[in-house]
């Protein structure tokens, strides 16, 4: 008969009924004292580390992305964003150099050049700004957990198999029974989590599918005269980066799904 499952405050996740989680070894239950040092094999040293993470001020996104759960969404567009912006820093670091040699010709207008120098200077303290708020968003996210728990497990799987002969036999069943109780419980969220990172993929297609529908209708206000040229480039531009991102958000989406398809 299989154990009662219940869902651990830390890691969020289904796990068998007992005192401590089989996947990250926090208690079950709040009257629960800690548990002992370990002396032997039985309770090694988890590397993982599945505490919840304090809460904190996440950044501001300009598009939100439909099916998919506010948090995952902040985790998934900032570090899609991070690239997007790593790569302006560049842009901008080049564009500034060229104002910089601009200014040494003689024959240069040094007041236009001043006044680029430093647009230049303040975009890429903005820039730098946004990029160490970005940076803030350290969360994994589910499938990325599981995946790394796993990765941990099936570790001292091998590392229990290597020793086997020189220790207790009660000791090593009893052991890998835990160890294969465990992987067969990761194995089972990881499928739930394959399917909840499927219905993202679904929520961001239509939001890049939004997106492109906004693009499309900022060129027909332009086209019949009711934006100016300057609101337009900026709509457009902001839309365009956007669906960078977005679309940075479903590659690494995608990679993540596919790893984990194949555990």
């Amino acid at each position: 008969m299989s154990e009662p499952l219940v869902m651990c405050p830390f890691c969020n996740l289904e796990v068998p009924d007992g005192r401590f989680c089989k996947l990250c070894g926090k208690p079950l239950h709040a009257d629960d004292a800690p548990s002992p040092e370990p002396v032997d094999i039985k309770e090694p040293e988890m590397p993982i580390d599945l505490e919840p993470v304090a809460k904190v001020s996440y950044p501001h996104f300009d598009v939100t992305i439909e099916d998919m759960e506010y948090e995952a969404a902040i985790v998934l567009l900032a570090r899609a964003e991070l690239e997007v912006v790593d790569i302006e820093l560049d842009i901008l670091i080049d564009k500034t150099k060229a104002t910089r040699q601009a200014l040494q010709l003689q024959q240069a207008d040094k007041s236009v050049l001043t006044v680029r120098a430093e647009e230049l200077r303040s975009e890429f303290e903005k820039t730098k700004s946004r990029r160490r708020e970005l940076k803030t968003v350290e969360t994994p996210l589910v499938l990325e957990q599981l995946l790394e728990a796993l990765d941990t497990h099936e570790g001292r799987l091998t590392k229990l198999e290597s020793i086997s002969g020189t220790v207790d036999k009660d000791v090593y069943n009893e052991q890998k029974t835990e160890i294969v109780d465990t992987l067969k419980e990761l194995r089972k969220n990881l499928k739930n989590g394959i399917k909840t990172a499927k219905r993202w993929l679904g929520g961001i297609k239509k939001t890049l599918k939004g997106l492109e529908k906004e693009i499309s209708r900022v060129n027909a206000k332009f086209k019949i005269g009711d934006i100016s040229r300057d609101t337009y480039e900026s709509s457009k531009f902001r839309l365009e980066r956007n669906i960078r991102i977005v679309n940075g958000g479903r590659e690494r989406l995608e990679t993540l799904i596919r790893q984990a398809e194949k555990r």
